[in-house]
C-alpha cells in the first residue's frame, strides 16, 4: 500500500487540454483572456499551445482579410495635385522629373 501511494505522488501531472484556434475564434472572451494572460507572462507562457492558438485566432479575428474591409472612399486625386491625365498631356508623366528647355 505504501508503494502505491508513493508511485501516485511521483506521477507527473496530467497535461492540461489545449484549445484550438477555432475555439478561440468562436469564443471572444476566452480569446481575449488568454491573450492577456500570455502577454502578462510571455517568458513562461508565450510558446505554449494555448497562447499560440489564442494569438493566431486574435490575428484572424482582429482585422481579418483586407479584402473584406469596406471601401475607404478615398478621393480619386489629392486636392491641389494634377491628375495623371494632365501630366501625360503635358508630356511629363513623372511629377518629380523636371524638364528643361535648351536654347540654341
Amino acid at each position: 500500500m505504501i508503494v502505491t501511494i508513493t508511485a501516485a505522488a511521483c506521477a507527473p501531472a496530467p497535461e492540461p487540454t489545449h484549445q484550438t484556434v477555432e475555439y478561440y475564434r468562436a469564443n471572444r472572451e476566452a480569446r481575449e483572456a488568454k491573450v492577456s494572460e500570455c502577454a502578462n507572462d510571455p517568458g513562461s507562457l508565450g510558446n505554449t499551445p494555448d497562447c499560440i492558438n489564442a494569438k493566431q485566432a486574435a490575428s484572424i479575428e482582429g482585422i481579418g482579410n483586407l479584402r473584406d474591409l469596406p471601401p475607404l472612399n478615398l478621393p480619386e486625386t489629392i486636392p491641389g495635385q494634377r491628375d495623371s491625365d494632365e501630366r501625360r498631356s503635358s508630356g511629363n508623366s513623372n511629377p518629380s522629373e523636371k524638364t528643361y528647355e535648351t536654347r540654341q
